[in-house]
């Protein structure tokens, strides 16, 4: 004999609505409201700035160009007598001074406007990013005293037959050229480390800090402590 199964009785109930507020949550345990203020990335005054030094750019950039850098760079590459190349010393110096003049103002503004929208960083590494930046053009002087000056692209050329007919005497000179090479590109290497990557301390000192406001966040959450201040160097204060 089949067994029916009981229909089930369906009983009224009350539909109960709750909202959940993402800058405003209940703690379970003390029963306080926590209010959380995270400051945003996007920083409006450094993007302010970052627009002006562009602007400053284009007139110094467009100075440069229409005055002498590129006359300076033409008589550089192509009319000297450096070492038995064509290579004119003392004009690619000046070329490159005035170059990275021209250019400061761009790089700022680069700077600042990443900055701006990704955050600014910690103090040391903000100093090392703009010092990075004076390093790369002293580098780019450094590389033409040291590798054009003693005439070590001459030595290469000898070698392999860059620009010129290769001759066996320039191996002679391997080991100097590569030494000489290598100590040219320093200012280079460091400045462009510095802009991009920086040294440990400085970046440890940036994960430091934002596990410390990550863990202010999580005890305030805890404890129903109301946190109304930027957390970003708040304690500083």
């Amino acid at each position: 004999m089949e067994t029916l199964a009981k229909p089930h009785t369906l009983w009224p109930t009350r539909l109960c609505v709750s909202t959940y507020n993402k800058d405003a949550k209940r703690s379970g345990s003390m029963g306080k409201e926590v209010k959380i203020t995270v400051e945003k990335k996007f920083d409006s005054g450094l993007f302010k700035a970052a627009c002006f030094a562009m602007v400053i750019g284009f007139p110094c950039v467009a100075g440069a160009v229409t005055w002498a850098v590129p006359g300076l760079w033409e008589i550089t590459l192509y009319d000297g007598n450096h070492h038995g190349g064509p290579i004119n010393w003392g004009m690619g110096f000046l070329a490159i001074l005035l170059s990275g003049f021209a250019l400061y103002p761009w790089c700022y503004s680069t700077l600042l406007f990443t900055w701006s929208i990704w955050g600014k960083p910690n103090k040391a590494r903000a100093a090392e990013q703009i010092g990075g930046i004076h390093l790369t053009h002293f580098g780019l002087i450094w590389f033409w005293l040291t590798f054009v000056g003693p005439g070590v692209y001459l030595w290469w050329g000898g070698m392999f037959g860059i620009g010129m007919e290769p001759e066996g005497w320039y191996w002679a000179l391997f080991i100097p050229a590569l030494a000489l090479s290598g100590i040219a590109v320093q200012g280079l290497f460091w400045g462009l480390y510095l802009l991009f990557r920086g040294t440990p301390a400085a970046r440890d000192h940036s994960e430091t800090q934002s596990k410390l406001e990550n863990r202010i966040v999580e005890q305030a959450t805890k404890s129903g402590e109301v946190v109304t201040k930027p957390l970003k160097n708040w304690w500083e204060e």
